[in-house]
């Protein structure tokens, strides 16, 4: 795929190291520093400890070349001092967005500020799948006044960077909650583009509906495909820190080692904070990657827990709200709202778009949703409330049971939290509303806490046991019944992989896969079970930039615990018709430090 990474007055400039990934630096000549405020050249401060102080937030120690007096975020001190759910706002973290260094500190003040968008100019580009042959452009534009409902936003497509020939309208959302709380016209916009052929490159430019908005750089990405050899990037639990896997996984797609990026729950940690600005920072570091790499994102607890950011969050996916009269009266298309929550009610509304429209049974609110690439069929489910309840289960079914195995062999069910886990095993009677809030996360840079279940006047409240056993016996006769192969999930800060798990339908009870001498299966030979892999620390606030692997789960009390990981890092799954391979890649260095090969001869 061709880089969007070169120098421009229009978006954000990423340099990244070759050595290892991790986060970007990141530049964005386009961003205005306060008033009172010169930026200096990042290389040119004239105090010598200031300077070396300013340099070491750099990745490479050192501003890169074409940096110049530009506000940007520094990739190395990103995350630092920053928290699981709370607004330790360090400017030098890039906590709300870009800064500079002002040559005079404003009255009152220090010399790092934060820097304000311009009017106009897309940012926050991110391509969305919703199907093999469907892809959506989203973008965010902060504009001089509201777009009316004919200033629609446009998008240029080719198969050569300088032919862009073919025109596409799309739709814009301005929102209301976020233009008040960054005093700003703030816009989502989305553009569809569909009958791409499959892995064809193609060359993109994004532009608002306003007379006076500016076109983005030309971007490029690989379609997805409906067969073939497949290959997605996976993990759950990422912010901005150093140590996180947006750079690793912007590579992978570029080298062609993944198509697609599936991130299950819990993002930019959080998107609510620092009055939404939070959100736009995260999504402009991970621009490089987004714009040029198709991803399907999940909902986690943050999302959920997040008050206003989940509507933040949800703004920027899938597409249109309904209700908004001024745009359409989207409210007569008669899609309506199953959502219990608030993050469910906005995915509910935002559907036009999205893979809840267009892939595998739709379902009409993106709470859950499935979608198909190659050979993988992904169906994505909320567990927020406890339990999928009666429309999300006949969803599921509906959706598992139309999927077509000879065209699709392989089926991954996927939430934010995972059904089998030691650690979760370990603390069956530990707090079910403290493991599924946010409490035991902060400050959580590897694995999760938990804390006993509390009794008051005789009444106890329902522990991890009763809350994950509940889902279990919902999910695990579905699993069962449609020979679901994967369960693919996050939220547990670190690395875990199952030996596969049966479930009896007679005793209605799951545990290691056995053979016919009652011996535990440790294989994954034709499997007759459900391999359960967590892969929650994609880069959660504070991630080290360490690891370890304990091949044998040597101190887990589950026998179908096969490997457990520290450390940041993500997962690649390989499918052909008869493999599916797993590599567990840490974020720091891109080593691959746990794999295994599941093998299903009549798969084809």
């Amino acid at each position: 795929m061709r880089s969007s990474r070169v120098f421009s007055t229009l978006t954000a400039v990423l340099f990244t190291t070759a050595v290892v990934a991790n986060v970007h630096d990141v530049i964005l000549p386009q961003y205005r520093p306060p008033d009172g405020c010169v930026c200096a050249q990042w290389d040119a401060i004239s105090n010598a400890t200031e300077q070396t102080r300013i340099d070491a937030t750099w990745i490479d120690g050192k501003s890169p070349t074409g940096a110049a007096n530009s506000c940007a975020m520094p990739g190395a001190s990103a995350g630092l001092f920053e928290c699981d759910g709370c607004t330790v706002d360090k400017i030098y973290n890039s906590f709300a967005g870009p800064w500079c260094y002002c040559q005079d500190a404003p009255q009152n003040s220090t010399h790092e500020q934060y820097c304000s968008p311009p009017e106009g100019v897309p940012e926050q580009i991110n391509l969305q799948l919703a199907a093999a042959d469907v892809t959506v452009a989203s973008f965010v534009t902060f504009d001089s006044r509201k777009p009316t409902p004919v200033e629609l936003p446009v998008a240029m497509i080719g198969l050569t960077p300088d032919a862009l020939t073919t025109s596409t309208t799309g739709l814009t959302h301005p929102y209301e909650a976020l233009s008040v709380a960054e005093h700003t016209n703030y816009s989502f916009h989305f553009i569809k583009f569909s009958g791409l052929k499959p892995r064809q490159t193609y060359y993109y430019k994004v532009r608002g509906g306003l007379p006076d908005g500016v076109w983005s750089p030309v971007f490029s990405f690989r379609a997805a495909y409906p067969a073939g050899e497949t290959r997605i990037g996976s993990y759950g639990d990422m912010g901005h820190s150093h140590y996180n896997n947006m750079a690793n996984l912007g590579a992978d797609c570029t080298a062609g080692k993944i198509d697609a990026i599936l991130h299950m729950g819990d993002h930019a940690y959080d998107m609510g904070n620092a009055d939404c600005k939070r959100g736009d920072a995260y999504m402009n570091a991970y621009q490089a990657t987004l714009s040029e790499c198709n991803w399907i994102p999940v909902i986690g607890n943050h999302e959920a827990n997040d008050g206003d950011g989940s509507d933040r969050y949800l703004n920027m996916t899938f597409g249109v709200t309904l209700g908004d009269s001024s745009f359409g009266g989207f409210e007569a298309s008669g899609v309506t709202s199953t959502a219990t929550s608030a993050l469910g009610d906005f995915l509910s509304k935002a559907t036009l778009l999205g893979a809840a429209r267009h892939s595998g049974v739709p379902s009409h609110t993106s709470r859950y949703f499935s979608v198909n690439i190659g050979l993988i069929h992904i169906a994505a489910v909320d567990l927020n409330s406890g339990s999928l309840g009666a429309a999300q289960t006949a969803w599921l079914e509906a959706d598992l049971s139309a999927v077509d195995r000879t065209v699709t062999p392989w089926v991954f069910a996927t939430s934010h939290f995972p059904l089998y886990n030691d650690a979760v095993a370990r603390n069956w009677g530990a707090s079910a509303a403290y493991y599924t809030g946010e409490e035991p996360e902060s400050f959580a840079t590897s694995g999760h806490s938990f804390k006993p279940a509390q009794c008051s006047d005789q009444v106890c409240e329902q522990t991890v046991g009763e809350l994950v056993g509940s889902i279990q016996s919902e999910l695990m006769p579905l699993m069962h019944k449609y020979g679901v192969d994967v369960w693919n999930a996050g939220h547990i800060h670190d690395y875990q992989s199952t030996w596969p798990v049966c479930f009896n339908p007679k005793t209605g009870t799951s545990a290691i896969c056995k053979d016919g001498a009652g011996k535990a299966i440790r294989n994954f030979v034709e499997p007759q079970g459900l391999v359960h892999v967590t892969e929650g620390n994609g880069g959660v606030p504070g991630v080290v930039g360490t690891s370890t692997l304990n091949a044998n789960c040597s101190s887990a009390t589950a026998e179908w615990c096969r490997s457990h990981g520290t450390g940041g890092a993500y997962g690649r799954w390989i499918a052909n018709s008869t493999h599916l391979t797993y590599e567990h890649v840490q974020n720091n260095g891109g080593e691959v430090t746990d794999t295994f090969t599941i093998w299903q001869p009549s798969r084809h």
